[in-house]
């Protein structure tokens, strides 16, 4: 009787085939591949992000000192130049008078954990100073749970100065523009949301300087007023950054962990 014995292995396992062997190192080079190249771009996203949120960091505290800077400075009483963009945040000090009869209430507008309006009051200036029209912002009114009733914003309209500092009117970030009323058929004033320099002179029939003067804080016939720049503090940016350089070094220990795990497999299968 012919008895067959098994003779690929002294235990009597079949040693693996080189054609096996070869398919398993191709697919484990095929897979460090792919996974290197996902890793690189990953974190070339992820550095990318945290580098630009640094640099907005800086970006955001070069703008509040520029802000802060700006309060300290004499107030200026020269004409408006409308092609001054570097006046932007400086302090003017302006004669004209008040246009009170058309006013426009920025709507949905929070201080100190309320809602309310900011209050726009169009402000001629005297011919010497230029006689145009910009919006002087006189703070910020308290609204009611009645959206009907809005709040008593009367003002004279004799001649006198305000000072205040220049700034463009508050903007939402993505813009829904929305058909403006019939002039004829407005009721002053007029609550607005996230409107336009160029939407707001188009309901007074006027044309404006492209700015708001944000009332000081120490001018007569305003309301509550605490000027801050409206934007993202360095340190939200700070911490997003953190968060992006945390993701690639997140990437990077998987990535070294799974490939740690792989090539100890591939001993152990070769052995």
């Amino acid at each position: 009787m012919n008895t067959n014995h098994n003779s690929d292995t002294p235990d009597g396992e079949p040693e693996a085939s080189p054609t096996a062997s070869k398919n398993l190192k191709d697919s484990g080079i095929k897979r460090l591949f792919w996974s290197t190249l996902l890793l690189a771009a990953g974190l070339a996203l992820f550095l990318s992000a945290g580098f630009w949120q640094l640099d907005r960091a800086a970006q955001k505290r070069a703008f509040i000192t520029s802000f802060n800077d700006a309060t300290q400075t004499p107030a200026l009483s020269a004409p408006v130049d409308t092609n001054a963009g570097e006046m932007l945040y400086r302090r003017f000090s302006l004669r004209g008078n008040y246009l009170p009869q058309r006013q426009v209430l920025l709507d949905n507008m929070v201080s100190e954990g309320e809602v309310g309006y900011q209050v726009l009051t169009p402000f001629k200036l005297d011919t010497e100073l230029g006689g145009q029209v910009l919006l002087v912002n006189r703070g910020w009114a308290k609204g009611t749970a009645d959206r009907l009733q809005l709040p008593n914003v009367d003002v004279a309209n004799n001649a006198r100065e305000v000072r205040g500092r220049l700034a463009y009117l508050p903007a939402p970030g993505i813009r829904l523009d929305a058909p403006l009323p019939d002039v004829t058929s407005i009721k002053w004033p007029l609550p607005m949301t996230w409107p336009t320099t160029a939407q707001i002179s188009t309901l007074l029939q006027k044309p404006l300087l492209e700015w708001q003067l944000l009332l000081d804080d120490d001018q007569p016939d305003g309301y509550r007023r605490n000027w801050q720049p409206e934007i993202m503090r360095p340190e939200t940016h700070l911490g997003y950054a953190v968060q992006w350089f945390s993701f690639a070094a997140l990437a990077l220990i998987i990535y070294t962990l799974l490939h740690f795990r792989s090539a100890r497999k591939r001993r152990e299968t070769n052995t």
